[in-house]
Parts: C-alpha cells; structure tokens; sequence
C-alpha cells in the first residue's frame, strides 16, 4: 500500500544519510587489527566516528557531517570550540568514554545542534556559560561523568526540552538549590532525572540530592526566626526512619558569641545540636520547660554565666541528653545526687564537661563530687581539669578535685594567723579581768582591816 512505500523511502533515506549506527564499543571493534585506533575517523553517510587526539578531524570530507561520535579522547582537556567549530552542520554530539577533565572554552555557535550527549567520561567541571551559543539545543545527556557540583544553572536557549544529570559523583555540600528554583525559564523543570541523582560526599553518601537540596532550603526559613535571626544552621546529617520509609535531617544551630541572655525559645525543627557559648546565659531552666529541646541532645554552654543546675533535678531532658558542656561557667556546688541520679537512668549520655569553674573545695560538698567523678569518669571527660577555685589560705586552689585526699579538705589549717583586731581583742579582755579582780581585792582589804585603797587617798 502507499503509506508503506512511503515509509520504506524514509527508511533508505535514513540509512543512506547517515548510515550505520554504531555505539563506541560496537564502531572500535569493526576497525581491522592493522588500523591505529589511537588516531582514526570512518565516516558512514553523514555520521563521522572519531577516537584518540583528534588530528585528523578538520578533513574537509568530515565537516559535513551532521552526527558526529568522539570515543576514548585521552587529552586531559577538551576544547570544543577549536574541534568543533568547523561542523556547521553538526546536529547531534555524542562524546564516550573519554579522559578529559574538563571543558577549556565554550561551546561554538553551532546553529543546528539539538543533541549532546557526553558520558562515561573524567569530566569534573562545568561552567553555566558552556552552552549559550546553541540556539537549537533540546536535549543534553551529562550522565555518568564525575561532576560534584554545578555553579548555578546552565544558560540554554527557550526551546531547551531535557536534560540528564544522574550518575554524576555530586557533592551535596555544595549549592544546588537551584534544582528546586522554577524560575522563568523553567530550569529545575528541565533536570529529567533528578530523582535519581545522588550524594557521593563524606556527609550525605548515598543521600537523594533532591531531598538534601529541599531539606536545606526549609533549614534556611526557619533559621531566619527572630529568636536566632544572628545564629547559623547547618544539616550535618540525614539518616533514615526506623521504617526506612522516609528520610529525618539532623540540625545544628551555632549561637556563640551572639550575646544571648536567655537560651532561645525557638530552633529549627529537628535541631539535634546546639552551641550557645560565650554569651552571657544565667539561667537554663528552658532545657526543663520548653518541649523543643527534648529532641536537641548535644549542648554546649561554655563559659557563660551559670551559676547552678538545681532546677534541671528529674527534668526529662537531663535524663535523655547525650553532651552537655558547662565548662567555664560559675558553677560552685551542687547536690550530687542530681546528675547521679539522671545518669543513671541516661543510657545516652557520652560526654559531660565541668572543669574551669570555681569549685568550692569543702568538707561536705567535695567527698560526693568526687564519689560522682570517679563513678562516671568515663562521662565527664575533664575530670582530671576540675579544680578548686582560689581561697586565701586554701592550699588546695588549683589542685584537682579527684586527686584530694579527705584529709586536705576536712582539717583546720596547720598554722594559725593571729589577727590586730583578735590580739586588740585579748588586751582588751585582760584589762577588763584585772580590774574586776583589783576592785574585788580592794573590798576584800577594806571589810577586813577598814582600810581604803591608797589611790583613794591621793584624790583631792
């Protein structure tokens, strides 16, 4: 019938125009044993086949070719300006298994090329400029290159359809928030495949990018609120559900040297880690009160100003948390039987720091805070730097509180200072008994023997 003879002119067309079409592996293995395959073209209709440096690509038979394959380009660098430049007619590229790590200029103005489709090679690098100059540009294949990241979204022409990044080694602690930034030009829409591109970074491995890029930009929202507009937010982990059914970000929030009062009320949702030293907190009471630091496990308030952690006694988050640092606070006792008590329901806990505070070295307080160091010293990882603060005549200041003996705290001083105001004191007191003495003698002398003391008689 008509329509089939029709189509079986197109086919004989097809195959004239642009004959076999071969992949890298299947077109190397037709080439004889005697031909250099480090440094060949073959040319089918319009299709032209290339491998090794390239030398003989500017033939002038070869610029007419509209599909053009490099396989196993060895170079470290590619310049496609000057190997492409002559291929006006060029309308799909397709470059395999190649060692170059980068592209060194952009793209020629090649009016006709629709396809690229560059794979399975070193590449590392891209620039958004790389492609601006393809005015006919609808499909791009970057697949199974070693890309970790992309500066920004690549500038293509309007009529641009698709492209495939995946397979790429990406590195999600880079910026690729753009992926989820529709703007007018639709460039995110256009990644067809970013559902399957995936993290290969120490941080994120084996992560979707997708849901790492989504996850950070909700983590920038929230760490715009009032209470911590001064801090910084990071997502330092993403670990699955116990379901493995979805994945939950792990947060950090740094607020040191922000000049807090008052630890904030609010975090970013699934905030895990918070650092809020060297400010000016007193108070950590919101550890006890607000829910939303149940779910944050690691604190660390150093050198602050906290001068006691009595009313975290029994307080869920004491029992649940997993670092808690207080180094260089103000900290001068506190009933051992607190942190006794809520260590040992935590089986979370692994790391507890207390030194550089004024530790009041006495008789009642000192023997339980050392009972509490030794049993958890594998906890408070400073217990050898907790030391007594200074107290004039106290020979214990600065010595370790785990190395005290009973004896050097509960015992009275081996030399005694007298002090002016003790030893006026004592005059004072002499002075009163021998007067009460001497006027008792002198009654004693007047009742016996009638006699009046002589200085009474001296008296005018």
């Amino acid at each position: 019938m008509w329509y089939r003879k029709i189509i079986f002119f197109i086919f004989v067309d097809s195959v004239l125009s642009y004959g076999h079409i071969y992949s890298c592996d299947e077109w190397i293995a037709t080439l004889n044993n005697e031909t250099n395959i480090q440094d060949t073209c073959s040319q089918y209709g319009r299709s032209v086949y290339c491998t090794g440096t390239l030398d003989g690509i500017h033939d002038h038979k070869l610029k007419m070719a509209e599909k053009l394959w490099i396989c196993r380009f060895p170079n470290k660098t590619f310049d496609p300006y000057v190997i492409l430049k002559h291929f006006t007619h060029l309308r799909m590229l397709r470059i395999n298994y190649s060692n170059f790590t980068h592209l060194s200029n952009d793209f020629p103005e090649l009016k006709h090329l629709e396809v690229i489709n560059i794979t399975n090679t070193a590449m590392a690098y891209t620039r958004p400029t790389l492609f601006r100059k393809l005015p006919s540009l609808r499909y791009l294949d970057l697949r199974g290159n070693c890309l970790d990241h992309m500066e920004g979204p690549l500038i293509l022409n309007s009529g641009f359809k698709k492209m495939y990044l995946s397979g790429n080694k990406w590195n999600c602690t880079r910026n690729m928030k753009w992926l989820l930034t529709y703007d007018e030009n639709d460039r995110g829409k256009r990644v067809a495949d970013k559902e399957q591109m995936r993290c290969v970074d120490y941080k994120y491995s084996g992560r979707p990018l997708l849901a790492v890029m989504d996850f950070k930009m909700q983590l920038r929202k929230q760490c715009g609120h009032p209470d911590i507009k001064n801090c910084s937010c990071t997502l330092h982990y993403i670990r699955p559900s116990e379901d493995g059914e979805y994945l939950i970000p792990m947060v950090t929030v740094n607020c040191s040297n922000r000049d807090f009062l008052d630890l904030p009320e609010f975090l970013p949702k699934n905030t895990t880690i918070l650092h809020i030293s060297h400010n000016q907190i007193s108070s950590i009471e919101v550890l006890r009160k607000n829910p939303i630091y149940l779910e944050v496990h690691d604190v660390y308030l150093d050198y602050n100003q906290i001068e006691s952690i009595e009313f975290l006694e029994a307080s869920r988050w004491l029992n649940n948390f997993r670092v808690f640092s207080l180094k260089g606070n103000k900290l001068t006792k506190f009933s051992s039987h607190i942190l006794d008590n809520a260590l040992e329901k935590n089986h979370h806990a692994i790391k507890l720091y207390m030194s550089e505070n004024p530790w009041r070295c006495d008789c009642i307080f000192t023997p339980h805070f050392q009972e509490l160091l030794m049993k958890y010293h594998s906890i408070v990882k400073d217990f050898t730097s907790i030391t007594c603060k200074y107290i004039e005549g106290d020979s214990n200041f600065r010595t370790s509180v785990i190395s005290l003996n009973r004896g050097d705290v509960c015992k009275l001083p081996s030399e005694y200072k007298i002090q002016p105001i003790e030893l006026l004191n004592g005059i004072l007191g002499s002075l009163i008994i021998f007067i009460l003495g001497k006027l008792a003698y002198d009654y004693y002398h007047y009742k016996r023997y009638g006699r009046v003391p002589w200085i009474v008689t001296k008296l005018p």
